[in-house]
């Protein structure tokens, strides 16, 4: 089974219909090494599919959200943008000066189990943002 039917299969286990354009979106999304925005999703269908609103992808984005296919993450301040959960967990490197978006691995894993173990705490979740300026920014 290829990564788009596992993606039909989560959604349909979820209750929510496969439609087209839920599929265009879920295609961008694994096509991408980053997070994109919603605009950025629009952007990268609306040649190929000038039907589609950009309130479609907004709609469909915040349903995957609230059902836990995608995370919402503000990492700049300004738009929000998308990511499929894919049980990979992972940070962020991102440029300050083009929001340009890196993503890491974590490298938290024993930090996070001497913390719990110090501290009697169930770790539940952590989440990382490291800011700075991508090589191309660096030399501008």
């Amino acid at each position: 089974m290829g990564d788009l039917e596992l993606w039909e299969q989560k959604l349909r286990d979820k209750g929510i219909r496969w439609t087209r354009q839920r599929r265009i979106i879920i295609e961008v999304l694994l096509a991408s090494t980053r997070p994109l925005s919603a605009q950025d999703i629009f952007a990268k269908l609306e040649g190929d599919y000038p039907k589609l609103r950009l309130s479609t992808v907004y709609r469909n984005l915040n349903s995957f959200k609230d059902n836990k296919i995608v995370r919402a993450l503000n990492l700049n301040g300004n738009e929000q943008k998308f990511e499929l959960i894919d049980g990979h967990h992972h940070h962020h490197l991102i440029c300050i000066k083009c929001d340009d978006i890196l993503p890491l691995d974590c490298p938290l894993k024993e930090f996070e189990s001497k913390l719990k173990d110090d501290t009697g705490y169930i770790i539940l979740d952590h989440r990382m943002k490291i800011y700075g300026l991508c090589p191309n920014c660096k030399n501008h």
